[in-house]
């Protein structure tokens, strides 16, 4: 089917190493090649159906223009239409006609035929809508209902075994068991970066962090909270009995005969433990700094400090800032067989092949300062350390970059001028900052407006656009969007996510000014004189470009003091 794809593509536009590359992509990652080109967004959903279907010498459909019965759909149990990922259209006599967004494997067509007694006819649809339609007709939460047959939610034995596989089977797991593995199922498929599951007086609630934000899942009756923890902490090799402080774990599960990791916290609350899960899924992780968000100036200057032979560049932000992702992409790029990368981290989210990562172990005397020091002993030429959280690892940093080593590190600052007034807070002495860093980049995530259902803001006015900085001679020019809510967007109006950069890159003016311990205010205007886009200013031109809406600009960004709100748009123009 290769050849073939190569014909049809080379007709698209596609060259023959962009399709080689979505092969190698769906090979590591077991998703369809129809799945990877529908998330690029460079050809219409509805004619991408029609080429693989022409492929896959199948019919096809748009569930998007349909409205199922409910006899029909009951025709499918959920459990088959999950696993299986089929959702029921239609009934001729003894067959059924299912869409589905991938050829069906025929022990599994025969599977699904044995169990519902039918014979299926596959119809081919994008991904996307498989999804919007799953959720439209089985149900957008967590099905519950299984744990009410049971007095003891899956008994003690059913929480015994930590599986290492989910499975879809609820004949086989235990009702606790099941919700769990709905649970973990649900934040994989849903794209979410979090779960969240938090006891209160009368229920539990399961919340998902999605695009930035939390969405409740489902609420689970209070009577099944301690089975609930209990088989979340076994599967995170927690201790069981210990509720009074905090603890750590993770959890490394097959989801769909795909590894996925989950860091795992605990903490005691008012009404029991709450547990904290982020997903850790290596084949999300972007590491092509093209596709960070950043702009074109600013990705030139990030990428010659990351590429200079020594010097200190750090990354800011709140935590969901997207830092690690961006200094991930920096080792994947700074990774050459010629080139001895090493990281101290904590924990070692992803495994990078090729780079020699060390777990940080405060508890048994491995500090980030231990393994700074150990570096220095391995003749290392780019050394990555997860977070400077103190002088000592600060000082150690700086002692690296200034005797010949590339150091990439982050530290929690609200802007890049503040990172500076911080590691002077924090003790480094002034002609040590100016001598060893080198470019530090603030980052936010900003929401996307969903390209499905954005349409003009008309309340966002060009007199708006020059309050917020935008020279008065472009304001007319643009249109703010926003999105009013599909089911390509669950109904948010936002989809995905997108970086916004603040990139100071030192030079002398800087120098001088933190010398003459300036304050950071005026080290933020010498750095935009310079050139630096503030978070602000690069958020409004992602608006002016149609990504992003003012609200979410407003939201997430602080304004620029008093003579500095002038937006270099012209990268928008």
């Amino acid at each position: 089917m290769l050849n073939q794809l190569k014909e049809t593509f080379q007709k698209l536009g596609f060259t023959e190493s962009e399709l080689e590359s979505l092969y190698a992509q769906s090979v590591s990652s077991g998703k369809s090649i129809m799945t990877l080109l529908e998330s690029l967004n460079r050809i219409d959903s509805r004619r991408l159906v029609q080429m693989f279907g022409n492929l896959y010498k199948m019919p096809v459909t748009d569930l998007q223009e349909k409205d199922v019965p409910a006899n029909i759909i009951e025709l499918i149990p959920k459990e088959i239409a999950v696993k299986f990922r089929v959702v029921p259209i239609e009934r001729v006599a003894n067959n059924i006609l299912v869409a589905t967004d991938r050829p069906l494997d025929l022990g599994v067509q025969q599977n699904i035929e044995f169990k519902t007694k039918s014979f299926l006819r596959p119809v081919l649809d994008s991904e996307q809508h498989l999804d919007d339609a799953i959720q439209k007709y089985y149900g957008k939460g967590i099905d519950i209902s299984s744990l009410h047959k049971t007095d003891t939610a899956g008994g003690k034995g059913s929480v015994e075994e930590a599986r290492t596989e989910i499975s879809d089977s609820k004949e086989v797991e235990g009702p606790v068991i099941q919700l769990v593995n709905d649970v973990l199922s649900q934040c994989l498929s849903r794209g979410a970066s979090d779960i969240h599951i938090e006891p209160f007086e009368k229920y539990v609630r399961i919340r998902l962090r999605i695009d930035g934000e939390l969405v409740e899942l489902t609420q689970v009756p209070i009577q099944y909270k301690g089975n609930l923890i209990t088989r979340v902490k076994i599967m995170s090799k927690l201790v069981i009995t210990e509720t009074r402080k905090a603890q750590d774990g993770n959890i490394r599960i097959l989801i769909q005969g795909k590894p996925v990791d989950f860091r795992v916290n605990s903490v005691p609350t008012t009404y029991g433990e709450k547990i904290v899960m982020r997903i850790l899924d290596k084949s999300a992780l972007q590491v092509d700094m093209r596709k960070l968000g950043f702009d074109q100036v600013d990705l030139e200057r990030f990428q010659n400090s990351i590429r200079a032979p020594y010097g200190m560049v750090l990354v800011t932000g709140p935590t969901g800032s997207g830092k690690t992702t961006t200094l991930y992409s920096a080792l994947a790029d700074l990774n050459k067989i010629d080139t001895n990368v090493m990281t101290a981290e904590d924990p070692v989210e992803y495994t990078l092949d090729g780079v020699n990562q060390v777990q940080v172990k405060p508890e048994v005397g491995l500090t980030f300062a231990d393994a700074l020091r150990a570096f220095l002993r391995q003749d290392p030429d780019v050394i990555m350390v997860g977070e400077i959280r103190d002088l000592e690892t600060a000082e150690i940093a700086i002692k690296a970059a200034l005797t010949g080593h590339l150091l990439l590190s982050t530290l929690h600052t609200n802007s890049a001028p503040e990172t500076i007034s911080r590691l002077l807070n924090m003790g480094v002495e002034p002609f040590n900052v100016v001598s060893a860093l080198t470019c530090v980049v603030a980052q936010r995530l900003l929401r996307k407006v969903c390209d499905k259902c954005k349409v003009v803001d008309e309340a966002v006015t060009p007199k708006i656009f020059e309050q917020l900085g935008i020279p008065a001679e472009f304001a007319h020019k643009f249109k703010a969007y926003k999105g009013v809510g599909c089911p390509n967007c669950r109904g948010s109006g936002n989809r995905g996510r997108l970086g916004i950069h603040e990139v100071l890159v030192m030079n002398d003016s800087i120098r001088r000014a933190i010398l003459d311990k300036m304050p950071v205010i005026d080290i933020k205007k010498i750095a935009m004189e310079s050139g630096m886009k503030s978070l602000r200013q690069s958020a409004l031109i992602k608006m002016t470009q149609g990504l992003v809406s003012f609200d979410e600009v407003l939201g997430s960004t602080v304004s620029d003091t008093e003579g500095q709100e002038q937006t270099d748009i012209h990268e928008a123009v």
